[in-house]
């Protein structure tokens, strides 16, 4: 299992036709964001399915238009905190008549939009799930994913 944390509006792209991407992540009582909150996900798939974080392959792309490596910015100094109640709302888009479920239950997703500019692209659907810890997302049978905890960053005033 791949284990990738996840902040709001990160993404993950899982075999170059599915794009997963945090939308917002906040409190289950009252469904207030949470600010500096990130999520675990985790990922089951065969082996041969690529799971790639999407600044990282936004990343590769620009370092080799560029023709070097992209420089990498050092995270912030902070501490993760245990976040005990809390959901996240996930965007899942996926070609369609490719199959989500949510805990079991089928998900209906809408078309997305259409190409813009004569582009060629793949009709895909677009599915809105919301996750507590340890729910379960299956597309297309052989994919699972998981909110494994939620946790959010505190900063100390004191730190550089």
């Amino acid at each position: 299992m791949l284990v990738l944390g996840r902040k709001k509006h990160q993404s993950v792209i899982i075999a170059d036709e599915i794009t997963l991407t945090v939308e917002e992540i906040c409190d289950s009582s009252d469904g207030q964001r949470i600010v500096g909150a990130m999520v675990r996900l985790g990922f089951q798939t065969p082996r041969d399915i690529s799971i790639c974080r999407s600044e990282l392959r936004a990343r590769q792309q620009g370092a080799a238009h560029a023709g070097g490596r992209a420089q990498r910015r050092p995270p912030e100094a902070g501490r993760l905190v245990a976040l005990s109640d809390a959901r996240v709302r996930l965007r899942i888009q996926v070609p369609q008549k490719v199959p989500v479920r949510h805990n079991g239950t089928p998900t209906v997703g809408r078309d997305s939009e259409a190409p813009l500019d004569g582009e060629t692209h793949r009709p895909t659907a677009i599915h809105h799930v919301t996750c507590q810890k340890e729910d379960r997302i299956a597309i297309c049978h052989n994919i699972t994913i998981a909110a494994l905890e939620f946790g959010r960053f505190v900063f100390d005033e004191h730190d550089p």
